[in-house]
């Protein structure tokens, strides 16, 4: 069995123990809804977890070990998303595109525009189309095809994929006729996580430059 293999055992394993994990929270949610929260909390947690590994790997050599296992999580960080978006289409929104944009109105029996909806929506949709073309270069034959040079710098714009990501999420969490979420402290303390590695990464480069520099 190869090592790739055994990286997505583990990671099978890991979401779904994550999955049960977050759908025993929301247990009194609807199940659509919290099915489709758990494979967005989980696609989430992995797509930290690349940045957190290429950041600390700046400033730590035994992070740099483990720098091997975000292509992996790459893929995974897909499998959930498409998951995720799946049961909108499938169980929300029952494949009727325009409903990503209208809210339903009580009071008037319609659906409405929401521009605030629509904006969280169509962030989403941006991310996910992102989230497609780094999954289909994820292999060898897309180096080839692209140059490894664009290869590389489409497969690092990663952090773009992370903010629309952000703006997705922060909307639906705080904005969108807002639930009880345990997610929101967390989610919070991940984004102060994420730029505090990032700056501490930052400032290890410059230290290493500034040490090669010769003054004299």
């Amino acid at each position: 069995m190869s090592r790739a293999i055994k990286k997505h055992i583990a990671l099978l394993f890991i979401t779904v123990a994550l999955m049960a994990f977050f759908l025993f929270l929301r247990r009194e949610w609807d199940p659509m809804h919290a099915w489709n929260r758990a494979f967005a909390d989980i696609s989430v947690l992995y797509i930290v977890a690349i940045l957190l590994l290429g950041s600390s790997s700046k400033f730590s050599n035994s992070m740099k070990l483990l720098l091997h296992w975000r292509k992996q999580l790459g893929i995974w960080v897909a499998i959930t998303a498409f998951a995720h978006v799946y049961i909108i289409f499938d169980g929300w929104i029952m494949w009727d595109f325009i409903r990503l944009f209208l809210v339903f109105n009580p009071t008037t029996n319609s659906y409405d525009l929401d521009p605030g909806f629509a904006i969280g929506n169509l962030i989403g949709i941006v991310a996910l189309v992102y989230l497609f073309a780094l999954f289909l270069t994820s292999n060898k034959k897309s180096i080839k095809v692209l140059g490894r040079e664009g290869w590389k710098y489409l497969q690092q714009r990663v952090h773009i994929y992370y903010i629309l990501v952000v703006l997705h999420t922060v909307y639906f969490l705080f904005f969108h006729i807002p639930l009880p979420n345990f997610a929101r402290i967390p989610f919070l303390f991940l984004i102060v996580i994420v730029w505090a590695a990032h700056t501490l990464g930052f400032i290890k480069v410059l230290s290493e430059r500034n040490k090669k520099i010769s003054w004299f």
